[in-house]
Parts: C-alpha cells; structure tokens; sequence
C-alpha cells in the first residue's frame, strides 16, 4: 500500500520533474525512486519520449514557415527586381523617342502598384482583406491621375475626362468593393452573404455608371431590356448566393 501511494506521488511530481520546475529535494527523491521502480522508469521515459518529439515537430514545423516565407519573399524581390528593370528600360526608350518621360510614367505606376498589392497579398497576415483593398484604392486613384497627366499635359493627347468621369466610377466601384470586404471583416459574415450583397450592388454599379456617362436616363431602368442585360444574371447570383448562405448557417448552428 505504502509503495502504490510512493508511486502516485511520483507519477503526479514527474510533469514538473521533467520540466525542471520541481525541488532539489523532490528531484532527489524521484531519482531515487526512479532507480527502483520500473513502472514509473516506464512512465519517465514516456514523457521523456514525448516531450522531444513535440519539440522536433515543434522545431520542424518552424523551419517550414521559416522557409515558406522566404520563397514568398523571394518571390517577391525577384518581381521587383523585374519590375524595376522594366522601368529602367521604358524611361530609356522613352527619353530615346520622344525625348522625355510621357508613357513610361504609367509604366512605372502600374508596376509599382502592382509590387505593393502583391505586397500586401504576401505578407499581410492580419486584416489582409482591408490592407488590400486599401492598397487597391490608392493605387487606383495614383494611376488614373498619372494616366490624365501624362495623356493630356504631357502628350497633349486625348481630354481632361478624370474629374467628369474617372473620380466618380472609381469612387463608385470601390465602393461596391469595399462593402462586403467591411461585412466580411467586422460584421464577420460569411462569404456567401458577402457575394450577395457585392453583386446586389454590382447592379446598383451598373445603372450609376451608364447614368453617369450618358449611356441612358432613370426611364430605361424600368425597361425589361435594361434589366435582362444589366441585372438579371446577378439577380440570380443573389438568390443562389444566399440560399447557400442560410444552408451553411443552419449547418454551423447545429
């Protein structure tokens, strides 16, 4: 009775034994134990055993994030390394024909935005949905003025069509995107419902758009013509959509 109870005692010191948090005392006591028993030797070497292989995963599982992260950024340098070429060699051309820098501008704004949305993609871990579509934004707005200045003043090619048109469909149109990426990111809906609602107002970004530009007035948006062409398909995305949405609801509450 007097061993079972020594080796209870043992069983429950060996965790903090074998993290090295128990006392001088209780440690000579185990070891001692350790000597003559061969149950709790088993039990020892047990958790001996299964404390090492946790942290060779542990270890392992490290190298291969660390290595995944490298080739993304390597990746990633190798991009910018092109891009950068890329520039060089359009403002060289450039300077060559046209004995300035004109086209080469959008050139270069396309790359750089595209470096830093690739960016973003790569190594944003935390709210990478908003990072991106604020890099989206920005960038945007960046390359549609450099578009309007290099054509126009630089060019003298084309009309000054960013502040009747450009501004306000880009504002439009991120708008229809950033919405669900908002719903999506603190609402926390699901995916489903944030299609919905993107393509509810891809129909809502339709109309606006030909409004703006002149292409029909508010009368041809009661047109069936009007509808079938600019709505009827997201209509139906909306309804699939959102069946699925409430189907993988009742799946997750049950």
């Amino acid at each position: 009775m007097d061993r079972e109870l020594a080796c209870e005692i043992i069983k429950d010191l060996l965790p903090l034994y074998v993290d090295g948090m128990a006392s001088d005392v209780s440690k000579k006591s185990i070891e001692q134990h350790l000597k003559h028993c061969e149950d709790c030797s088993e039990v020892y070497n047990n958790m001996v055993f299964n404390l090492e292989m946790e942290e060779q995963l542990s270890e392992v599982q490290d190298v291969k994030r660390f290595l995944k992260k490298t080739k993304r950024m390597y990746f990633f340098y190798g991009l910018c390394g092109l891009s950068f070429i890329s520039i060089l060699v359009c403002m060289i051309v450039d300077l060559a024909l046209n004995n300035g820098i004109t086209w080469s501008l959008i050139v270069g704004s396309s790359c750089l935005f595209a470096d830093a949305f690739l960016y973003v993609i790569l190594d944003c871990k935390k709210n990478k949905g908003c990072m991106a579509m604020a890099v989206l934004s920005i960038g945007t707005f960046v390359l549609l003025s450099v578009i309007q200045i290099t054509r126009y003043y630089l060019m003298d090619t084309g009309t000054c069509w960013i502040f009747r048109y450009g501004f306000p469909i880009l504002l439009l149109w991120l708008g229809v995107l950033w919405f669900p990426v908002l719903c999506r990111t603190f609402l926390k809906w699901n995916i489903w419902d944030c299609i919905s609602l993107f393509m509810l107002l891809v129909i809502i970004g339709n109309y606006v758009t030909k409004l703006i530009i002149g292409d029909y007035v508010w009368n041809d948006v009661l047109h069936m013509r009007g509808f079938v062409s600019n709505a009827l398909g997201e209509v139906i995305g909306i309804i699939l959509f959102g069946i699925i949405g409430r189907v993988k609801n009742g799946y997750n509450n049950v």
